[in-house]
């Protein structure tokens, strides 16, 4: 199974003092750098941004929060309504942060393959989940619908209320906040 991937550059990159998912990586844009190395192990990658269309020049399509400012949940919730809409019958779908730096389709093939009784599979090291890089099934979607309403936004929190399986974080596991960390990912062999 290759589940469709969710990109989300939706966040405010207040750290990163730019727009992250346009910083360039390696000769292309973070996002595009994403969507490109998972490429072999999910489909028809999407952005999930703050407003409809902010990256399709980048050559991805661009769906926007439903609501701005609701955080990863928010662009949790609306990457499942897109899959029901552009993907009908599908159940999963793989969420992923803009900020990721060589990412490994191996990871994508390690969560599918513990997908089996449980409603999602992320990776957890010692400091908890690392819930933006994780495989979801469409029956988390009500679930999320009523955290956002009670205003409950932790992704972490998510994880722990419901049926998750954990694996080990992998040690090559790497996401970025500022540009000097960008930079010194860029130097370091693939």
């Amino acid at each position: 199974m290759k589940p469709p991937l969710y990109i989300l550059a939706g966040g405010t990159s207040r750290r990163f003092g730019s727009d992250k998912a346009r910083a360039e990586y390696r000769g292309e844009p973070l996002v595009v750098h994403v969507a490109n190395a998972l490429a072999a192990a999910t489909t028809a990658p999407v952005i999930v941004a703050d407003r409809p269309g902010r990256y399709e020049d980048l050559g991805t399509p661009t769906i926007g929060d439903r609501t701005p400012g609701r955080g990863p949940l928010g662009g949790l919730d609306r990457a499942f309504t897109d899959l029901a809409e552009r993907h009908p019958g599908k159940q999963w779908l793989l969420l992923v942060s803009c900020d990721f730096v060589d990412p490994d389709p191996a990871w994508v093939a390690s969560l599918v393959s513990h997908r089996d009784g449980v409603v999602a599979v992320a990776f957890r090291g010692s400091s908890g989940w690392e819930p933006l890089f994780t495989l979801y099934h469409a029956a988390v979607h009500d679930e999320v619908r009523t955290r956002l309403s009670d205003e409950k936004r932790s992704l972490q929190g998510l994880l722990d209320g419901i049926a998750a399986a954990s694996l080990p974080t992998p040690s090559t596991f790497r996401h970025v906040s500022t540009p000097a960390e960008l930079r010194e990912s860029a130097l370091r062999p693939r």
